[in-house]
């Protein structure tokens, strides 16, 4: 299995001028990620975001192109509330623009889904007939949930 091949960046917060820190934790067994993947905390270890994820931790500050051994060290910037991120939509998101209520999850190419039932993700405003999006995570993921 490969890191998904699309990246995630951080564009900035709208509660003031906060900007992610680089944070070292550890990753899973087996972990690939490649700089820019979102990522979630699986047992407390890095792990990378998948289409059927509920929170988000953040995003991959580094790639993972060898397999991890449980524990080994990663970095990451965590994205907290009101920060937004900066990724693209696999079909257009523009309707979902402006906080509009929906909340919406990625594929399994890390591309935003705006089709999704549900998820994580909240449209702050969209570019390029609405493929580039800015999104905030709604639900976060700290390593508290059983």
């Amino acid at each position: 299995m490969t890191a998904p091949a699309y990246t995630w960046s951080f564009d900035c917060d709208l509660w003031g001028d906060r900007v992610p820190k680089v944070m070292t934790l550890e990753a899973v067994t087996n972990l690939l990620v490649k700089e820019g993947n979102l990522v979630k905390l699986t047992s407390g270890q890095i792990d990378v975001a998948t289409a059927s994820d509920d929170s988000l931790f953040g995003i991959a500050a580094e790639t993972v192109s060898v397999a991890a051994t449980a524990g080994d060290p990663v970095r990451v910037y965590p994205i907290a509330e009101g920060m937004v991120i900066k990724g693209t939509a696999d079909a257009t998101a523009a309707a979902l623009s402006g906080f509009n209520g929906k909340t919406v999850d990625i594929t399994s190419a890390q591309l935003l889904d705006p089709d999704a039932a549900s998820g994580c993700l909240s449209v702050w405003r969209t570019e390029d007939s609405g493929l580039t999006v800015y999104c905030v995570i709604t639900e976060f993921d700290m390593g508290c949930k059983n």
